[in-house]
């Protein structure tokens, strides 16, 4: 069975088709076509709190390639969500209307709560008995967190702030306080407290940092040394360096700040990325556990 998920972001578009399989019980599809386009949805949508023309221009260009492609590879199911950018946009829904009057392309706007599920769902069986876990995505838009004690969920959270909306100064006040708030309270108590991470840019920082020695999982330190470095940087230098995109480079020393702060919150030092989570992937696990 072929499987399409479609992420709208805040900072890009992402189209990954799969292919379930049955030979490994770790490992439940193979990846077949993956896309992303930085179409930085968040830059309007934040600001303006409408999508604009030149926006909507390249989004419908890029819905439209998706659409050809899950046509092409003949995928037999597929989910489309949109996240933070698309739920601000006042013109979101008319937006998502149009898409699917002109392509036959269906896309749900989701709220942070069902979007910290979806997440969920593709590292639900990563979690140990009688441990405890912090997860944390960072987005463009919005910041999703749940804690986990003894492989169950005991509470999850989505905040307004994410490295595009941080970069385009549409971060609210009071943000950081509350979240400094629930982190602090909500992880109180709970020993040898690990982070799991789970966005695009972090996985690349891991990547970075973990290149050369094969490990599955990198410390606070680590993280903190990379941010000092990069924030003394250029756009067009970590783009040498790192070989980077250049929506990636803008907005990776935001994305690893934002990270720090909860890590330092949460008094975190152990810090996991593992392969294939995020929204894209939970969406093709909750495809798979419907239709399989």
């Amino acid at each position: 069975m072929k499987l399409a998920a479609i992420d709208i972001g805040s900072n890009a578009v992402r189209l990954q088709i799969v292919r379930t399989t049955d030979a490994d019980p770790n490992e439940r599809f193979k990846k077949i076509e993956f896309v992303r386009i930085p179409v930085r949805l968040g830059d309007d949508a934040f600001k303006e709190k409408w999508i604009s023309k030149e926006k909507k221009k390249v989004f419908f260009k890029a819905m439209a390639a998706f659409k050809l492609m899950i046509d092409a590879f003949e995928v037999d199911h597929y989910m489309a969500c949109a996240t933070s950018a698309m739920r601000e946009a006042k013109n979101g829904d008319k937006i998502v209307k149009k898409i699917e009057k002109e392509f036959g392309l269906k896309i749900e706007i989701i709220n942070g709560k069902r979007e910290s599920e979806l997440i969920l769902r593709s590292i639900g069986n990563l979690f140990e008995p009688k441990k405890n876990y912090l997860t944390i995505d960072v987005g463009g838009g919005s910041t999703e967190m749940t804690v986990i004690s003894n492989q169950k969920v005991i509470n999850s959270v989505s905040f307004d702030i994410g490295t595009v909306r941080m970069m385009d100064g549409a971060v609210k006040g009071k943000t950081w306080q509350t979240i400094e708030h629930w982190v602090k309270h909500k992880t109180d108590g709970l020993n040898n407290l690990q982070a799991v991470v789970t966005s695009g840019t972090i996985n690349k920082i891991f990547a970075l940092l973990t290149a050369e020695q094969g490990l599955q999982f990198f410390s606070r330190e680590q993280l903190k040394d990379f941010h000092r470095k990069v924030s003394k940087m250029s756009v067009q230098e970590r783009i040498d360096e790192f070989k980077l995109n250049p929506d990636r480079a803008d907005i990776i020393d935001v994305s690893a700040d934002i990270y720090l702060r909860i890590l330092n919150w949460a008094n975190i030092d152990t810090i996991v990325s593992p392969d294939n989570t995020g929204l894209k992937d939970g969406i093709l696990n909750e495809l798979i556990e419907k239709y399989q």
